[in-house]
């Protein structure tokens, strides 16, 4: 299936929290970003909708375990299976804080390795562990995303990828939404999810795991940009960039006029980003975001790998999928591209 085949798809018939419309569409756009080695389920979640499953109880254990990870040679860095050519991951290991968590249920076992807090978004790496036949690919079922103590909403996107008949390993990088925009130095994440289901059978185990842990902040350079082009209905804004040692984030903002959102109830953008060597950091990206007046404004960040060494602009272009989404049609639209001199 191509790309514009998944933006037309008929999204009405998956099975989905209850979220708004402009949610649906972010989720589309998170499932087709780099679909390379493994695949990537996506949810969106808006706290304040978010439906409620009552699971029955099974039993579960939990632990820390230094000494399981040492007996298991794939949990010693998760993140080295999700590095591909654009070394978005190289530095997580660096930077990043061990967390050795591990519970099991019905026959799983979840081992959380890493996490870091960049600021704005946040990255888990985990390996799951089973005995039952999931095949070749498998997905948490929703609800099943991390929560943030404090936060409005989150959004983000999730990768499992199978690396033996009963060893997967997952990776999760989602940003919290905060009022204000204000993001706290530390954070507490929750992560309770409900069921493991097969994506090629019909495999499907519920249990009980349940995480809690805190985050620090990384410390992070800020650069303020403010740049605003605006074209087709479009005015879009580049607020900032945030450079830190294991990612770059951009954050921005925009407006779509009546006339553009009657037609297209969906306008969000997904971007080119490379810089002055000629280095793709991403090909198309989108990230995580908000709308409150149903599409008209959108506020959202996008984070991508570290800055390679010697490079002295950022070039970004947005792209603005607008979509009528259930399977209506799509448009694209290229704005104009940001140049941005970085600070030396």
């Amino acid at each position: 299936m191509t790309k514009k085949e998944w933006f037309d798809l008929d999204i009405d018939h998956l099975e989905t929290l209850d979220v708004t419309e402009i949610e649906k569409a972010r989720v589309k756009q998170h499932v087709l970003k780099n679909p390379k080695k493994s695949k990537k389920t996506t949810l969106w979640r808006n706290f304040a909708v978010a439906s409620v499953i009552i699971i029955s109880a099974t039993t579960v254990s939990g632990f820390a375990f230094p000494s399981l990870a040492s007996q298991l040679p794939f949990m010693d860095n998760v993140i080295q299976f999700f590095n591909d050519d654009e070394h978005r991951y190289e530095a997580f290991e660096d930077f990043s804080t061990d967390l050795n968590l591990s519970q099991t249920s019905n026959g799983i076992t979840v081992m959380i390795d890493n996490a870091v807090y960049d600021g704005t978004n946040i990255t888990v790496s985990y390996a799951i562990e089973t005995e039952h036949d999931f095949g070749e690919a498998m997905k948490v079922k929703a609800p099943y995303w991390f929560d943030v103590v404090g936060a409005t909403g989150s959004g983000g996107g999730d990768q499992i990828t199978k690396i033996s008949d009963t060893r997967y390993v997952g990776l999760a990088s989602f940003t919290p939404h905060f009022k204000d925009n204000v993001y706290p130095e530390t954070v507490e994440v929750t992560w309770a999810p409900k069921a493991f289901t097969s994506m090629s059978n019909n495999q499907e185990i519920e249990g009980e795991w349940s995480f809690t842990f805190s985050l620090d902040q990384l410390e992070g350079d800020l650069q303020l940009v403010n740049r605003t082009i605006q074209q087709e209905d479009v005015n879009f804004t580049l607020q900032s960039i945030e450079f830190t040692d294991v990612s770059t984030v951009i954050s921005y903002e925009q407006g779509v006029t009546d006339k553009l959102v009657a037609k297209w109830p969906s306008v969000t953008p997904v971007f080119r980003i490379k810089d002055n060597l000629g280095n793709v950091y991403v090909d198309e990206t989108s990230g995580g975001g908000v709308s409150r007046d149903n599409g008209k404004t959108f506020e959202g960040t996008t984070t991508f790998g570290p800055m390679q060494e010697g490079a002295s602009q950022l070039i970004i272009q947005p792209v603005e999928i607008a979509s009528q989404l259930s399977g209506q049609g799509h448009i694209e639209i290229e704005l104009e591209p940001i140049v941005i001199d970085l600070k030396k």
